[in-house]
């Protein structure tokens, strides 16, 4: 029996062969070892045909949350606290799950890609700012890039420019919080862009600073040295960490 995906011997599968007398004979002396082993073993013939193309796929499934940092927070008179910051996935074609969102800014959602940046602690009154920033690989066309954190107590898009590359965040509901940005792209899907530019994320970096105790005075925090991440270079106490 031939097996799966190695051809056939002379356009056809090997079925048995019936020799007679004398003509047997004459086979066998003129047919040299090789054909010999071939009806030993009819596999043998096909041994130099090439191994099936394997096609590998290209199709890669969509990726999940990641967390951009883990690092341990602390201050001098109240304790510790532990935070992280976790990376959604690239939405486009849509606002962000923000109330008001929509009507403060006045922006077409069919232009806007964005990626939600949460921000989890284990107790309650931090604060803090978060700052997008474009890296090296950033095009420079990219259209206005605003940060927008979830519950904000003023009107969004109010300022202007109305997209700010930074924005201010507070928890104090419970025991435990975390609090949403958004990081939006607007315009970013146009024409010549009819996916939208979601490369352009991974091209970026964020920056959260001014961690502190906001019922508390603003008591800062200081940052232990993060299990994932990076303290920023010009501050111990902020985060830089790329957008990836």
């Amino acid at each position: 029996m031939t097996p799966s995906g190695l051809g056939t011997v002379s356009g056809g599968p090997v079925r048995g062969l019936r020799v007679v007398g004398a003509a047997a004979a004459v086979l066998m002396t003129t047919a040299g070892c090789g054909f010999a082993s071939a009806l030993a073993d009819p596999q043998a013939a096909q041994s130099d045909a090439p191994p099936p193309v394997v096609v590998p796929t290209t199709t890669a499934p969509p990726p999940g949350p990641v967390t951009l940092a883990a690092v341990d927070l602390s201050t001098a008179r109240l304790g510790s606290d532990h935070l992280t910051v976790v990376r959604g996935v690239t939405q486009t074609n849509l606002v962000p799950g923000i109330v008001g969102w929509r009507d403060d800014c006045g922006v077409d959602s069919a232009g806007l890609q964005y990626v939600a940046v949460t921000i989890g602690f284990g107790g309650s009154d931090v604060a803090g700012h978060l700052t997008v920033e474009p890296g090296p690989d950033t095009p420079a066309d990219i259209a206005p890039l605003g940060v927008f954190f979830d519950g904000a107590d003023e009107p969004y898009c109010q300022d202007d420019p109305p997209f700010q590359p930074t924005d201010t965040f507070w928890w104090h509901g419970g025991p435990d919080g975390d609090v949403t940005a958004y990081i939006v792209l607007r315009d970013a899907v146009t024409p010549a862009t009819p996916e939208g530019r979601a490369e352009v994320f991974s091209t970026l970096s964020i920056r959260i600073d001014a961690l502190r105790v906001h019922g508390a005075g603003d008591q800062p925090f200081q940052l232990a040295t993060p299990s994932i991440g990076a303290l920023c270079a010009d501050d111990p106490d902020a985060l830089c960490v790329p957008l990836t």
